[in-house]
């Protein structure tokens, strides 16, 4: 049989195998959220959700779905879009593929710039507008929340963990200059081509009140895993105390104060450890509809 008939068997198999676990019509859902921060950042996101409910039955596997995501995400420097798949197997699991495309240029009022590359040792030049940012990520989540056990307005305690594994890369990253082959894209501390890790913890609690959840929340890095470079990233942590305001059913507020082990070189750009203190507070006002 030659390859494209097999390529269009399976194609048919798996949108037979599809069909039969879609058993409810899809669902879909939007957001806008606008992220400000003292660092400062600002940056609107876009995203639209649609959601494809799965056979299942019982309190582990009832709520089942595919979750299929897109989005765009713009900032004065910078602008990206995106897209998700997460699959719900069982209640307390979720697994996720997806990816990011995206570039940068300057805003000389604020004396910031979307994309840059760099050595780590010498200040970090601009590239505005000259390559595509690009990160391909992998994640798992295990999820719980008490209220399923002890159904109540006052007994939601949820517990999250989150880990992921993701590649980036930035089509332009060699210049005239033949070490600067580093490369950052929205702030986010010099890269090089490789792998990334991030991961995320988080207890909180849910009231039926306007402040309807209190939490704490840790993310743990470690990038440029492998580099054979000075660029590979020791593990920092963010430790990150979250509020969130529900003004309506639509209408969400999160506040969100952090502390560090991050620190980001203003000229080289370099990622490097620091003692445990202030970082930024962040704020997210988010719409859905």
């Amino acid at each position: 049989m030659k390859t494209y008939k097999k390529a269009f068997l399976i194609l048919f198999i798996l949108c037979l195998s599809v069909g039969t676990l879609v058993a409810k019509e899809s669902s879909t859902s939007g957001s806008v959220k606008l992220t400000a921060s003292t660092a400062p950042e600002f940056k609107i996101d876009a995203g639209y959700t649609v959601k494809l409910p799965i056979w299942g039955e019982g309190p582990l596997f009832g709520g089942n779905n595919v979750k299929i995501k897109g989005g765009l995400g713009i900032t004065p420097v910078t602008i990206s879009v995106n897209a998700d798949v997460i699959l719900t197997p069982i209640a307390v699991a979720e697994i996720s593929l997806g990816g990011q495309v995206g570039t940068g240029w300057n805003f000389d009022l604020m004396g910031v710039e979307g994309l840059r590359k760099g050595d780590g040792i010498s200040p970090a030049v601009s590239d505005t507008m000259n390559g595509i940012y690009a990160k391909a990520k992998g994640g798992v989540a295990l999820q719980f929340d008490t209220a399923a056990i002890w159904p109540g307005a006052w007994t939601s305690v949820v517990l999250r963990t989150y880990h992921e594994m993701n590649y980036q890369t930035y089509t332009n990253k060699f210049s005239d200059t033949p070490s600067y082959n580093a490369w950052e894209f929205e702030t986010g501390g010099l890269h090089q081509d490789g792998w990334n890790y991030k991961g995320e913890y988080v207890v909180g609690y849910q009231m039926p009140l306007i402040i309807n959840m209190a939490a704490i929340m840790v993310e743990t890095y470690l990038e440029n895993i492998g580099n054979t470079s000075n660029y590979e990233t020791p593990m920092t942590i963010d430790v990150g105390i979250i509020a969130n305001f529900a003004f309506t059913d639509s209408l969400n507020l999160t506040v969100i104060p952090q502390f560090s082990t991050r620190k980001t070189d203003k000229e080289s750009r370099f990622v490097s450890q620091k003692p445990f203190g202030w970082k930024r507070l962040a704020a997210q006002l988010t719409y859905s509809f």
